[in-house]
């Protein structure tokens, strides 16, 4: 049988380097969907809070909302005094009733921190006075802000807190969801369209016979276009006939960005895959890399849109699909939550991040520790 020897056998960074330089230059257009549909997707355009985050200064805590300098002083041996208001506040009431000196209000977790109070004073510091149950005794001292969440100190409104190029992942959008996002602007999936070829491929659910194989390429290259964030078209697989071949990548080209195209890419003389793609224009960028397994990869194009034939090539495709996207890189940090132990009973748990400087300098001590007390805490 006669055999053609591959172009050129490249290294792996260079097919990269090539392929790159022809396609993917362009970037997608961008199209709106709901924030409940976005997960996964890529951001067109920079994201402002239209609201503070909180709206409004909330308890942290289920306890009483009282004037810190009221509980100053305060102990187990000399509890501190304080007169119930006639209100509870329990999540989306709106205060009525100021919090004066010596006076305390009832207050749920969440709920809106009544004017005169900056604080609140939680349940486990707390006693019903025995005699009065209208009044309650504190033991213990509070500073202002404690076990509470000013307006605007997760996000501030006017900040932008999504940027463009980012990829959403349940962190961006539970963000995005605390702003009251409805809709967003993203950037459109590229469309992949995917061939099976080859005299020997039966879809799964025909009739097999001998010397025939079913086609498990167009499942998995389907499949790892989603994963990549891509829409597959699965055009079917052909038979290996050059007319044939070239009407299917004609069509496939005209109706998506990329086409993969599975078999016919190595040297052997029914290879033809790889004769139909060097027709295109520019037509073949790369034909063998030095990879095993991987080294028929073949990466054509015609003009700007990207061609190619290789279940291995899918890590170029990746990179051609982040590009196209204008995707932000992730920040070099490693994120992680530690748990500390502050409190006999519970263990608490704080955001730790590292950055570049760290590791590059291998200072694995250089760790900044965040501790805060709001309720959102949405970047953690």
């Amino acid at each position: 049988m006669k055999q053609t020897q591959f172009l050129e056998v490249v290294d792996r960074d260079v097919a990269e380097e090539r392929w790159r330089a022809v396609v993917g230059r362009a970037s997608l257009s961008a199209e709106t969907i709901p924030l409940t549909e976005s997960l996964g997707r890529v951001l067109a355009e920079d994201i402002r809070a239209t609201v503070d985050v909180p709206g409004f200064d909330r308890s942290n805590m289920d306890g009483f909302a009282v004037r810190a300098s009221d509980t100053f002083g305060a102990s187990e041996e000399e509890p501190i005094r304080l007169v119930l208001n006639n209100e509870i506040l329990a999540t989306g009431i709106h205060p009525k009733i100021e919090v004066k000196a010596g006076t305390a209000t009832t207050i749920a977790t969440g709920g809106m921190l009544p004017r005169g109070a900056d604080s609140v004073a939680p349940i486990e510091i707390t006693d019903v006075d025995p005699e009065d149950s209208g009044a309650i005794f504190v033991r213990g001292a509070r500073v202002p802000g404690a076990a509470v969440s000013f307006a605007g100190t997760d996000m501030g409104s006017g900040e932008t807190v999504a940027f463009a190029g980012t990829r959403l992942t349940s962190r961006e959008t539970g963000l995005l969801a605390a702003i009251g996002c409805k809709h967003l602007r993203v950037v459109r999936r590229p469309r992949v369209a995917v061939l099976s070829t080859g005299d020997e491929i039966v879809q799964p659910g025909e009739e097999m016979r001998p010397g025939l194989v079913f086609d498990s390429n167009g499942q998995i290259l389907c499949d790892a276009v989603r994963e990549l964030g891509g829409e597959p078209i699965f055009m079917g697989a052909f038979r290996d006939d050059v007319d044939e071949l070239r009407k299917a990548l004609e069509e496939a080209l005209a109706d998506s960005d990329f086409v993969l195209l599975s078999g016919g890419t190595s040297k052997g003389e029914g290879d033809l895959n790889s004769i139909v793609v060097g027709e295109l224009e520019p037509g073949i960028l790369v034909h063998g890399v030095a990879l095993k397994p991987g080294k028929p990869i073949c990466l054509a194009a015609q003009g700007q849109k990207g061609s190619v034939l290789a279940v291995e090539a899918l890590d170029q495709l990746r990179v051609v699909f982040e590009q196209l996207a204008q995707e932000r890189p992730p920040p070099d940090q490693l994120r992680q939550r530690t748990r500390r132990k502050q409190h006999p009973e519970r263990s608490d748990f704080s955001g730790l991040v590292q950055t570049d400087d760290a590791f590059a300098h291998g200072a694995a001590g250089s760790v900044e520790l965040f501790l805060r007390q709001g309720l959102g805490l949405l970047a953690l």
